[in-house]
This record gives structure tokens, C-alpha cells and sequence, in this order.
């Protein structure tokens, strides 16, 4: 009982010591925490010295096994010990320039002398521009004149060869090699020679030789793409002047010709000229007939022209053999045409890849085209003539002329936009200008269909057969303009099938109209005649 009440009373204690070991309140005192974490630091602090310890000792080696050995070769190497010679200028990375660089400012003359020919460059101070030698009107590259400028005037070489060669044939540079040469003129008087000689075997290279020095050198593969090219690659195989996008379409004459026959003629008409031609478009067809032309087909080739350029200069100044060459002695095409008063001729022949050669008179230039861009050149005539046949502003109209079997109308309008006033001569008759508004919107609605010669699908007229009309039987009617101006045009309709009308304006022919607007600008006109509404869109 006593050993039971003991253990009793014992009980609360070893719970009291439980308790305390297990809470926070009791833990450990903070000194014996801090010790600890002073010996983690002290550990990563040694690690840390060992690691830096190593990279200091690594740099050390890295300095006197490395880097020293390096610098020393290139003192041994560099400078110091290269020996120049007279005129040679030590350039970038101890290479060697074969003699002091000259900017393009600097220039004067340039001339080049290699297996194509000779060309040259000079400067000339007064328009402060360079021009080709013999040919100050040529049109040249100017990214591709910088070019040769670097690779003449800037010699760095790739390496000096030798500075005491005794066999210059060794390197294609003896007098019997004919290398390749060019001279450069400095504004100050000064002069250097540079003949070139071989490629290197690897090809990024050429040998070359200064005049009058026995060293020889390496300059880069540049040289092939420069001073090694014909005066061709030098020039801008541009055909034509070139045009503001804001007036192309002033060119006057525009004209292609093949062999000896015009096959279309346009030209520009200034306001003052449309108004004489009453005329809504700024284009006037002046061959083969006085045709209404069709504006958006002709401006495709006037785009082309505002910069008419070549792929590439196949042959400047060419002479008869190169002409031969390209076909262009006898010509397949030939475009005319004049731009702020300055003519453009060019020649055009097949190309044997489908497109064309072209030989400009002005520039005096061979070129290469494109097919694509060319289409136009051979367009048949129906491509130029749009499909009205009448296109005159009623404004600029002073006289309209309806004549057939049925009567003969002449009304003279005077006037314009709501004071117009119309009165038809013969009668003195005044018919309401509203309707007369719609018989002139029927003159505007007779359309051009197609040629009117004979195809698989429908018989026309053979050429035979249009010469032989007759206007005192086979004529069907005659319309007449007279502009305010003074100008007549006159378009005769033939009826050669119950569908198809002849026409001519002028007195030139190769369409038909449909016959029943021929037949339908008859009777509106004597609709005019009594005032019955007219509708211009109706067939007849």
C-alpha cells in the first residue's frame, strides 16, 4: 500500500518532467543553437577559400601558359619585324596595304584594262559627278562603281608573297600572261598602277604585283566581281528615260511598229485638245484608225516604261556583230514614243528563252527582257480599242448627223449642262434636251464586238470583201460629229448578216457593232423627232 501510494504521489512529477521536455518552453537554451550554426558557417567559409584558392592558382597557370606565350609570338611576329616597302602602308592586323588607301573622294580617274576590254571613270568637278570614259551618257550602277573604287583604291592584302619574285609567270603576272590591269589617279597628282595576276588555288584571292616593285601580294576574290568584269556589268541596262509616276501618261506618239507597218499609234491629249476633240478620254488613237482606246490596257504599258529596265547590260556601244547576235540588225518590234519632248526609240527581237532583246537608241544599250512584263508589245489591235465606239463629251458637240433610208437629222446643240438648247436644222423642230439626252446616251451605248473577218465560229467579211462595199447600196447609215472645235468624225454601219453591222470611223474598218444598235440610233432619232420617251438602255 505504501509502495503503491509512493508511486502514486511520484506520478505528477515524471508527468511534470514529460511535459517539459516536450514543450517549446523548455527547449534548449538559445547559446548551444548559436554554436551550431557558427560551425556551419566556419565549414562553408573554408569550402568558399578552397574554391577561390583553386580559380586564383587556374588564372595564374592560365596567364603564364597561355596568354604570355600568345602575346610574345605576337610581338615576335607583328610589327616590329615586318619590313615595308617603299610606298607600302602597314594596315589593319599588321597586314600590308601595297600603297596609302584612296577614298573616293580622293579620285579622279580610274581606268581598267582586262580580257573584255577597257573602260575608265573620271570625275568631273564642275557637275561634281563621275561619268564613264568616252561615254558620259551612260547610265551606271552607282553601288557597283563603289565597289570597284574600294577594291581599286583600298590594297589590303591578304598576305605579301614575296617581296623578290624572279618568275612573274608563276603567277600569271608576266608580260606574256597579259594579265589583267588598272591605273588610279589621285585629285592630288598621285598615280598607282596594280596588275592582276592568277587566282589563288583556293580561289578567295588574285596574285597581284604593284608597277615597278618585284613583291608580289594576295588581294581578296572582290576584284573578280569588279575591276575582272566587262564595262556591261558596270552599266544600268536602262531602256528609257525614266518617268514621274504623276505624268507617264503625257507621252505623246506612243507607236509599235512591226517591220513596216504601224501597229498602233496613241497619243496624249491636253485638256485643251480633248475639249477640241470632244473627247472623255486624255488618249487619242491616231493608227490605224481613229478607234476609242482602251484606257486601262494602255496604261499596263505605260507602267512598264516609267522605269524600263533590262535584267542585265548584255552589250553597250554594241557594234554590228553584237547587233547581228541579238537579232536586232532587222528588228521584229520597234517602240517610239516622246517624254518632256525627248524621242525614245527601241528595238526589240526574240529572246531563245521566250522573252526579248531590246537595243536602246539613247541609252545604246542591248538588254534582256522578260516575257512576262512584255505582253503588250504583241497585243492584237482589239487588246488598244475599248468597246464604245462613241466617247465624246455632249458638252464639246456642236453638230450631230443621223443619216439612212429612213430621214436625215442634223442637230445643232448650242449651250452646255442646263442651257443647252437643240434644234434640228433641217426643221427648226426644238425637241425636249431630256430626251435628246437619251438618244445621245444611245450614241454612247453602240459597242465594238470583234473583228469582223471570218473565224471557225461565224462568217465576216474577208478583206476582199470590205473593199468592194458599196456605200450607194450596202451603206445602212452615216453618223456624223462636228465638234465646237472644228473636228468631224464620221463612222459609217454595212449590215452583212441579220446580227452584224461593218463599221468604220473614218473611213477605217476591222469591228463589227450589232445591228440592231445601228438600227436603234435610227429610230431613236426620230424619236427626237416627236419627242417620244427614249430608253437608252432598251434594244430598240
Amino acid at each position: 500500500m505504501s509502495m503503491n501510494n509512493e508511486n502514486f504521489n511520484n506520478q505528477p512529477e515524471e508527468e511534470e518532467k514529460i511535459d517539459r521536455s516536450e514543450s517549446t518552453l523548455f527547449s534548449a537554451p538559445a547559446e548551444t543553437l548559436t554554436t551550431r550554426q557558427r560551425k556551419s558557417t566556419l565549414q562553408k567559409q573554408r569550402r568558399l577559400v578552397i574554391i577561390l584558392a583553386i580559380i586564383v592558382a587556374a588564372a595564374i597557370c592560365a596567364y603564364f601558359f597561355v596568354v604570355v606565350p600568345i602575346v610574345n609570338y605576337v610581338e615576335e611576329t607583328a610589327g616590329p619585324d615586318i619590313e615595308l616597302l617603299e610606298g607600302e602602308v602597314l594596315g589593319t592586323n599588321d597586314r600590308i596595304l601595297m600603297f596609302e588607301q584612296m577614298e573616293r573622294s580622293e579620285i579622279q580617274e580610274i581606268e581598267v584594262h582586262n580580257e573584255y576590254g577597257e573602260f575608265g571613270f573620271y570625275w568631273d568637278e564642275e557637275d561634281e559627278s563621275f561619268y564613264v570614259t568616252g561615254y558620259p551618257e551612260a547610265p551606271y550602277d552607282k553601288e557597283k562603281i563603289s565597289s570597284l573604287f574600294v577594291s581599286s583604291g583600298y590594297t589590303l592584302s591578304m598576305k605579301r608573297v614575296t617581296t623578290e619574285c624572279e618568275d612573274w609567270s608563276e603567277y600569271g603576272l608576266a608580260p606574256a600572261d597579259n594579265p589583267a590591269w588598272y591605273t588610279i589617279h589621285g585629285r592630288e597628282g598621285e598615280e598607282h598602277t596594280v596588275y592582276i595576276g592568277d587566282p589563288i588555288p583556293t580561289g578567295a584571292g588574285y596574285y597581284v604585283r604593284y608597277k615597278d616593285r618585284n613583291a608580289v601580294y594576295i588581294l581578296d576574290s572582290t576584284l573578280g566581281t569588279t575591276l575582272l568584269q566587262p564595262l556591261e556589268n558596270m552599266i544600268t541596262p536602262t531602256l528609257a528615260l525614266p518617268m514621274n509616276t504623276n505624268d507617264y501618261f503625257t507621252i505623246e506618239n506612243f507607236t509599235i511598229m512591226q517591220g513596216e507597218d504601224i501597229n498602233i499609234m496613241i497619243t496624249y491629249l491636253d485638256e485643251e485638245e480633248k475639249a477640241a476633240e470632244a473627247s472623255m478620254s486624255a488618249y487619242k488613237m491616231l493608227a490605224p484608225a481613229h478607234y476609242t482606246v482602251n484606257d486601262s490596257n494602255y496604261s499596263i504599258a505605260l507602267e512598264v516604261l516609267t522605269a524600263f529596265q533590262g535584267t542585265s547590260t548584255l552589250a553597250y556601244d554594241p557594234t554590228e556583230e553584237e547587233m547581228e547576235k541579238y537579232g536586232l540588225l532587222d528588228p521584229e518590234f520597234v517602240l517610239y514614243y516622246e517624254y518632256q519632248g525627248i524621242e525614245q526609240y527601241i528595238m526589240f527581237s526574240k529572246s531563245e528563252n521566250g522573252g526579248y532583246y531590246a537595243y536602246s537608241i539613247l541609252f545604246n544599250l542591248i538588254t534582256e527582257l522578260d516575257a512576262a512584263t512584255m505582253e503588250w508589245l504583241e497585243w492584237d489591235l482589239i487588246h488598244w480599242v475599248d468597246a464604245p465606239i462613241f466617247m465624246m463629251n455632249i458638252n464639246d458637240v456642236e453638230t450631230i448627223t443621223v443619216e439612212s433610208d429612213t430621214a436625215t437629222r442634223t442637230f445643232d446643240l448650242v449651250g452646255e449642262g442646263q442651257e443647252l438648247v437643240v434644234t434640228e436644222r433641217a426643221t427648226g423642230f426644238k425637241p425636249e434636251v431630256q430626251n435628246f439626252r437619251q438618244f445621245y446616251k444611245t450614241l454612247l451605248s453602240v459597242d465594238m464586238q470583234d473583228y469582223v473577218y471570218p473565224t471557225a465560229n461565224y462568217e465576216g467579211l474577208t478583206e476582199e470583201q470590205i473593199a468592194a462595199l458599196d456605200d450607194s447600196k450596202d451603206l445602212y447609215m452615216t453618223l456624223t460629229i462636228l465638234t465646237r472645235a472644228g473636228q468631224e468624225k464620221v463612222y459609217k454601219f454595212y449590215p452583212y448578216s441579220t446580227r452584224r453591222a461593218y463599221y468604220t470611223v473614218d473611213g477605217k474598218g476591222e469591228f463589227y457593232v450589232q445591228r440592231d444598235m445601228a438600227t436603234k440610233v435610227i429610230t431613236d432619232a426620230e424619236k427626237v423627232m416627236t419627242n417620244t420617251e427614249i430608253d437608252s438602255e432598251a434594244h430598240s
